[in-house]
């Protein structure tokens, strides 16, 4: 009796689905931040192992990242298909974006593949790529300018949002952490002996809330000051922010940041501070496949109706693997309850029964996508027709 890949796809989901929730709420018990996920990789990396895969772990010289390798009994010849999975989360709120729901995703989706080349015969290599520290240090880049992922022909992952698209155009985005020197001094006997270190965090903060009115309507630029001074009665010594910029598009994120520096550098002159600022790696736009992110989204369609979003906003590190392979970042719907990322809504979401089945369902969907173009060689034409052919804006 034949059997549908789609039909194989689901049944290995399906199979795996106890396993995998419990992998999930143990990750979302715990959140751990960026480059901290010790335990989530070790939860993930020893399920891996017991299922049979051969897992590399520490890869590209990070801790909590990892490779997990299935090549088929028909030998490598075929496709290499990679999946990502993250699992790091934000501080204070823990999993508000999911990345519990994420891990396991990108585990359910090397399983399907996997029970697709046992079922039929198909010769390939499916990689689970554990990636973390996407919330800030871009985990993914590390591993890109390490050469992990050389070798891949196709890049797939999911991510839980409030509705779903195949066409997510992220923002670029790039990290700054500022430090301000100054001179401490008692603040009432001899206030002209100090330099105020939390005086240039606020004339720079000032400054940038100024220098919105200049910029475009979809760029961004947020922050914190992480320290201030220490007591009321001492001209602050020292002063820190974390700040963020977001563009559209590369070259623009090049602009942003040349203004932002000059705005940090002007604060540390009016105050005579001096000032250090340190960058993290540059996230770059994500651009999914046109033929893969269609796909997505007709089964997303298919199965909840409604259409897909369009001008949503935020970054991702998977953003510059898309510069670089033929990828897909499917956005899917976390619970039907609206609740946007990076809230505590989102949070008690990712826990929930609801969060799972669709995570597994959108898992389902990527996996059937990949395993097309596995086995179907005029749908993997067109896949790479459309990126040889996207624009470059």
């Amino acid at each position: 009796m034949l059997v549908s890949v789609d039909k194989i796809i689901g049944e290995a989901i399906d199979d795996a689905s106890a396993d995998l929730k419990r992998l999930s709420l143990a990750i979302h018990s715990n959140p751990e931040l960026a480059m901290e996920e010790v335990d989530a990789s070790r939860l993930l990396t020893e399920y891996l192992d017991s299922a049979g895969y051969a897992v590399e772990r520490g890869v590209a010289g990070l801790e909590t990242a990892f490779v997990a390798t299935f090549e088929s009994a028909e030998g490598a010849d075929g496709l290499r298909i990679g999946f990502c999975s993250e699992y790091d989360a934000l501080a204070a709120l823990g999993h508000g974006c999911g990345h519990n729901l994420i891990a396991i995703s990108g585990v359910a989706m090397l399983i399907a593949i996997r029970r697709v080349m046992e079922r039929c015969g198909v010769p390939g290599t499916v990689k689970l790529f554990g990636t973390p520290a996407e919330e800030r240090l871009g985990g993914k880049i590390v591993m890109l300018e390490k050469g992990v992922f050389d070798g891949v022909d196709v890049l797939l992952m999911v991510h839980p949002t409030a509705g779903y698209t195949g066409a997510w155009h992220s923002q670029c985005s790039l990290s700054l952490a500022v430090e301000y020197f100054g001179r401490a001094a008692h603040a009432a006997l001899a206030p002209w002996d100090g330099i105020n270190a939390g005086s240039a965090a606020i004339i720079a903060m000032q400054t940038l809330g100024v220098l919105r009115e200049q910029l475009k309507p979809d760029w961004r630029t947020h922050g914190i000051i992480t320290a201030g001074g220490r007591s009321a009665n001492v001209v602050p010594d020292h002063s820190a922010i974390e700040y963020t910029v977001r563009t559209q598009w590369p070259d623009e994120l090049a602009v942003l940041r040349e203004r932002v520096l000059r705005v940090f550098e002007s604060a540390a002159l009016a105050t005579g501070c001096t000032h250090k600022v340190v960058e993290e790696l540059a996230y770059l736009d994500n651009r999914d496949n046109a033929v893969l992110g269609r796909m997505f989204e007709d089964l997303m369609q298919e199965k909840y109706g409604g259409h897909p979003v369009r001008g949503m906003g935020a970054s991702t590190d998977f953003g510059n693997l898309s510069h670089r392979f033929i990828s897909l970042h499917g956005m899917y719907d976390l619970d039907g309850s609206g609740s946007s990322n990076h809230t505590i809504e989102f949070t008690k979401g990712a826990a929930t029964d609801a969060a799972h089945h669709r995570t597994l369902f959108a898992a389902k969907t990527v996996a059937c996508i990949a395993a097309k173009c596995l086995v179907d060689r005029d749908f993997w034409e067109s896949v790479k027709k459309a990126h040889r052919e996207r624009p470059e804006r």
